[in-house]
């Protein structure tokens, strides 16, 4: 099994690898094929909610519902980054998300999510 579940394909499939994941949090390489726009960092924080393993073993398809508090905080020239995923509250099919993009210990882009499951 994959550590992303997800349908995504290069070259809008952006999460790598898995590097550190439990019940409410993941930490994820992202990479893109060119420097990412804000949008682009959106969807691979989404992506890389799927690394978060809880209880549930089935895999279900997740739709996002919405982002906020989205800001980009640096400049961006490079095109891999880390990922920080926590989940902040779940209501049986509806996950809250923060997330931070990350690079050189220091987060460039940083927002919140929403999404729900099928």
């Amino acid at each position: 099994m994959t550590d992303f579940p997800i349908p995504h394909e290069v070259p809008v499939r952006f999460v790598k690898s898995l590097l550190k994941y439990d019940a409410s949090s993941a930490l994820v390489k992202i990479s893109f094929e060119q420097i990412p726009s804000l949008a682009m960092f959106c969807e691979a924080a989404a992506q890389a909610s799927s690394g978060i393993k809880d209880k549930q073993q089935d895999i279900r398809v997740g739709f996002v519902l919405g982002f906020k508090n989205v800001k980009l905080l640096k400049p961006i020239n490079k095109k891999e980054f880390l990922a920080n995923i926590n989940l902040i509250h779940q209501l049986d099919d509806f996950k809250s998300f923060d997330f931070s993009i990350i690079d050189k210990n220091e987060p460039i882009a940083t927002g919140s999510f929403s999404l729900m499951l099928q």
